[in-house]
C-alpha cells in the first residue's frame, strides 16, 4: 500500500544553500556576549598585507568571518577590495561580505515569501529532475570555486549539498569533513553537516562534531541541533538544562530562540507534560521560522490541545512544510500537493514531501502518474529508502507497469519480509499482495494481504491495519472474488478518524456501487 513517513518528528536544521540562509536570518548572532572561536590569523593578514589581490581578500575575510573577528583594519581594507572589483569575486563571498557588514544589527529583516533556488509548481517541471544535466554543472561550477578558493568551508559544504541532492552520499562525506576541519565552530557549517549526518543515518557523527565545537555550549541553533539529534537516537542530550537556561537569558532574540524552545518543547510533549510543552512552543511561535512552525503543526496533528492558526503567521518565509501538514489534516488534497512540490523545491535531498506527495498524487488524486515520477526523484538522492521503493512499487502496479517492479524490490536489500523492522512488514506485504494481484496471483495475493492485516494487529498500529483491509478489499472488488462481500461490509463498518482514510474508504464503496451496476 502506498505509504509516507508517519514518524515523529526532530527540529533537525534544514540545509540549505548559504545565500538563502543568510537571507533568511539563521545566521545572525544578536547576543554579543558569544564567546569568539581563538584562531590565530596572524598569516592571513600577512599574506593579505604583502599582496593584495582578490585570493588574499577572500582568505582574510572568511578567516575573519571564522574567528570572529570584524573589527580590524585588514578585514576593512579587503571588503572594500572586493566591492571595488566585485567581477572576480564569488557569490557565496559577496554574502558573506554582506553578513559582516550586518553583524550589529539584532534580529532579522523579512522582505520576501518564498526563497528557492528554482521554483518548480507542476508535476511536469519536476521531470526534469529525473536526468538533472543542471545538476552536474552546479557541481562542476562548484568545483571550480573550490579551486579558486580552497579554503573557503562555504563552497565544501555547498558541494557536499550538491552531491547530497544527487543521490552521492559517498562523495559528500570528504567535502563535509573538510568544510568542518576548516570551521569547525562555524553554526553554518555545523548545522549543514549535522543534517548531512542524520540524512545518512550516521546521528554519531552528528553528535560528535556539535560536541567537538567551542561555539556548542553558547549557540542556541546548535544547541537545538543538539537535542533534536540526541533525541532522535533516545538519548539524553546533557545541554538541556543549558537550552532551557538561554531561553530565558534575554540575552537572544525571539528569532533566534525559535527553533531551541521548539526542540523543548518537543522533549516535554513526549514526556506528557503539557503545560511545560505549552508555555516552550508558545515562546517558539513568539517569532517562528519555517522549521519551528511545522513542528507546532505536525504537534497540532496528534493533539488537538495545541490550536494553530497558519494565517497568523504569513511573515513566516518557506512554510510549505507548514502549510502541506496542514492541508493534509483538513483534507484538502490538492492544496497540499501543491505544498509539497514547494516544500521539495527548497529542501531537494529530503524524503519527506516526496513521500507525503506522492501518497497524495497517487492515494488521493488519482494521479499514480506523478506519484511515480515523485518517487524516481525521491529515490535520486535516496536510492535504498524502503518506503520509497515500498511506494514506487505500488504506484507501478496500480498503473500495470510491472518492468522494473522486481528490480525495486532488490534494491530494498532485504533477504526475506523477515528481515523487514516490524513496522515496515505491514506495508510492505500489503504491496506485495497488490503487485500479486495485478500480476493475477489472486491467492499470493491474498496471503500477502492477510499478513499484513495480522501483522499490523501485532504492532498495534489501527491506522496500517484499515489502510491494508482497504487496499485489500478493493482488489477483492476489482477481481471479483467472493470474499468482497465480508469485506465489504467490514468497510462499512469502520469509524475512521483520518480524512484520507475516510476519503479512500468512501472511494471504494462506490467502487463497488458501479461494479455492482455493471452486472
Amino acid at each position: 500500500m502506498g505509504m509516507f513517513d508517519i514518524k515523529e518528528r526532530r527540529l533537525i536544521p534544514n540545509w540549505r544553500d548559504f545565500k538563502r540562509t543568510v537571507q533568511l536570518g539563521e545566521l545572525s548572532i544578536s547576543n554579543k556576549n558569544i564567546d569568539k572561536v581563538e584562531i590565530n590569523i596572524d598569516h592571513v593578514i600577512h599574506d593579505w598585507g604583502y599582496k593584495k589581490n582578490a585570493g588574499t581578500a577572500a582568505e582574510m575575510i572568511n578567516a575573519c568571518y571564522i574567528s570572529g573577528i570584524a573589527n580590524i583594519l585588514e578585514i576593512k581594507e579587503a571588503i572594500d577590495f572586493i566591492h571595488k572589483n566585485p567581477e572576480n569575486s564569488s557569490e557565496s563571498l559577496l554574502e558573506l561580505i554582506n553578513i559582516i557588514n550586518e553583524s550589529s544589527q539584532q534580529g532579522h529583516q523579512q522582505n520576501f515569501k518564498h526563497l528557492l533556488e528554482t521554483d518548480y509548481e507542476t508535476i511536469e517541471q519536476f521531470q526534469s529532475l529525473i536526468n538533472n544535466k543542471v545538476l552536474y554543472k552546479l557541481i562542476n561550477k562548484t568545483k571550480n570555486k573550490i579551486r579558486e578558493e580552497i579554503l573557503n568551508p562555504i563552497n565544501w559544504i555547498e558541494l557536499a549539498r550538491l552531491y547530497s541532492i544527487n543521490g552521492q552520499s559517498d562523495q559528500a562525506k570528504p567535502s563535509v569533513l573538510t568544510a568542518l576541519h576548516l570551521a569547525p565552530d562555524n553554526r553554518f557549517i555545523l548545522r549543514s553537516a549535522t543534517r548531512y549526518f542524520i540524512h545518512n543515518g550516521d546521528y554519531d557523527q552528528a553528535l560528535y562534531y556539535l560536541k567537538k565545537s567551542k561555539s556548542l555550549k553558547n549557540d542556541p541553533w546548535l544547541i537545538s541541533a543538539h537535542i533534536a539529534t540526541s533525541s532522535l537516537m533516545n538519548r539524553y542530550s546533557p545541554l538541556i538544562k543549558t537550552g532551557i537556561s538561554l531561553t530565558s537569558s534575554g540575552q537572544f532574540s525571539n528569532f533566534e530562540l525559535t527553533e531551541l524552545s521548539g526542540s523543548l518543547g518537543t522533549l516535554e510533549f513526549n514526556a506528557g507534560s503539557f503545560k511545560n510543552a505549552k508555555r516552550l512552543f508558545e515562546k517558539s511561535m513568539l517569532a517562528p521560522n519555517d522549521n519551528s512552525l511545522a513542528q507546532i503543526e505536525w504537534i497540532a496533528k496528534d493533539d488537538y490541545r495545541f490550536k494553530i492558526n497558519l494565517s497568523e503567521f504569513d511573515s513566516v518565509i518557506n512554510p510549505f512544510e507548514a502549510y502541506a501538514i496542514d492541508k493534509f489534516e483538513k483534507g484538502d488534497w490538492k492544496e497540499a500537493f501543491y505544498n509539497c512540490l514547494k516544500w521539495f523545491s527548497d529542501t531537494p535531498f529530503s524524503k519527506r514531501p516526496i513521500l507525503l506527495g506522492c501518497y497524495l498524487a497517487g492515494s488521493l488524486l488519482n494521479d499514480v502518474d506523478a506519484a511515480i515520477t515523485l518517487c524516481k526523484i525521491g529515490l535520486k538522492a535516496n536510492p535504498h529508502h524502503v518506503v520509497l521503493l515500498n511506494n514506487i512499487i505500488y504506484y507501478s502496479a496500480l498503473a500495470g507497469k510491472f518492468e522494473k517492479i522486481d528490480h525495486y524490490f532488490e534494491q530494498m536489500n532485504i533477504s526475506t519480509f523477515e528481515d523487514l523492522p516490524e513496522n515496515d512488514k505491514p506495508v510492505i506485504q500489503a504491496t506485495a499482495g497488490l503487485t500479486n494481484f495485478r500480476r493475477g496471483k489472486i491467492d499470493d495475493g491474498k496471503k500477502w494481504y492477510k499478513l499484513a492485516i495480522v501483522n499490523s494487529e501485532k504492532i498495534k498500529n489501527d491506522y496500517f491495519k484499515n489502510s491494508a483491509i482497504l487496499n485489500y478489499t478493493r482488489e477483492l472488488i476489482i477481481s471479483r472474488q467472493p470474499e468482497r462481500f465480508e469485506y465489504i461490509e467490514t468497510v462499512k463498518k469502520m469509524k475512521l478518524v483520518n480524512k484520507d482514510l475516510i476519503f479512500i474508504k468512501e472511494s471504494i464503496l462506490k467502487l463497488n456501487q458501479s461494479s455492482e451496476i455493471v452486472i
